[in-house]
């Protein structure tokens, strides 16, 4: 498994994001890939807010993640995309998978830009 390039599937802190996961897992395990699972905070701005009141939904997108044999990681920085677009180089991704929110066709375009030949899926609702 570990000859192909990871995956990685970004999340945020909400119980929908198991779709992006699981179809991670689908498209890892028919890859022979690894699966990295990241969500990355803003400094200062979530941080207060997301320690108590979304500790649940962390703990259930760990417990999948780690069900699914990936590595689950989060990074807070002051820019997000920029921080996604470092981690990814430095785990060496070719592809990267995030759901559909208001911003992910910003965010893809970012990363695209950043990241030149790495795939950005965007996953909706209908992937479940």
């Amino acid at each position: 498994m570990n000859d192909q390039p990871p995956i990685m599937v970004l999340v945020t802190l909400q119980r929908h994001c198991a779709k992006l996961i699981r179809y991670g897992t689908d498209k890892a395990l028919k890859q022979g890939s690894p699966l990295k699972v990241v969500h990355v905070t803003q400094t200062n701005e979530e941080m207060a807010d997301e320690k108590v009141s979304n500790a649940d939904v962390l703990n259930y997108l760990y417990a999948l993640a780690n069900e699914a044999g990936a590595e689950m990681c989060m990074i807070n920085a002051d820019v997000a995309v920029t921080a996604m677009a470092e981690y990814a180089k430095e785990i060496g991704t070719r592809q990267i998978i995030m759901g559909d929110g208001e911003q992910a066709h910003g965010i893809a375009e970012t990363l695209s830009s950043l990241l030149p030949g790495v795939s950005i899926g965007i996953i909706g609702e209908e992937a479940e």
